[in-house]
């Protein structure tokens, strides 16, 4: 790639970087629910449930960076589906162990690795200034944008 020079053609990168990022999310959440009838946050939740071994829900939350609240409607669409299912806890008969379905983890034997998890592990990679500087212009363009606000924990899903 030639240097960038010129503050217009920085401008110009970064959104064509924006515009390959996102296209590349939306795709990816569309070819998912298209072929294996799962939003991306299911395919996600089933993901960590499928290779962490049964996790209680909070912990199910943690390894997907989010509040048990929004997880909890995620697993409740995977229990009616028939992919999750709630056990209780071996060790702590109050709590509750999620885990995968026979059918879920046919499921998880056909679909590619789920988009934010991709996502996530490219971020723990990378060393702890570059993802400052990232949160930095990111927060920036929230800013711009005016969406500092909303409430957005998956991308491309109604859950």
């Amino acid at each position: 790639m030639p240097a960038i020079q010129t503050k217009s053609q920085l401008i110009q990168e970064s959104m064509q970087s924006l515009r390959r990022i996102v296209k590349a999310l939306e795709n990816y959440s569309r070819s998912v629910e298209q072929e294996f009838e799962l939003t991306g946050p299911q395919l996600w939740a089933l993901w960590e449930l499928g290779h962490e071994g049964p996790l209680a829900l909070k912990d199910l939350a943690a390894r997907m960076h989010l509040e048990p609240s929004t997880v909890v409607g995620v697993v409740d669409r995977l229990v009616l589906k028939g992919l999750v299912v709630r056990n209780p806890d071996p060790q702590d008969r109050r709590r509750i162990s999620l885990a995968p379905t026979p059918k879920g983890e046919d499921i998880l034997a056909a679909a590619p690795p789920p988009a934010q998890g991709h996502l996530l592990k490219g971020l723990e990679s990378m060393h702890r200034k570059r993802v400052e500087s990232l949160l930095e212009a990111l927060q920036t363009l929230e800013q711009v944008l005016g969406a500092g606000k909303l409430k957005a924990p998956f991308f491309f899903a109604k859950e």
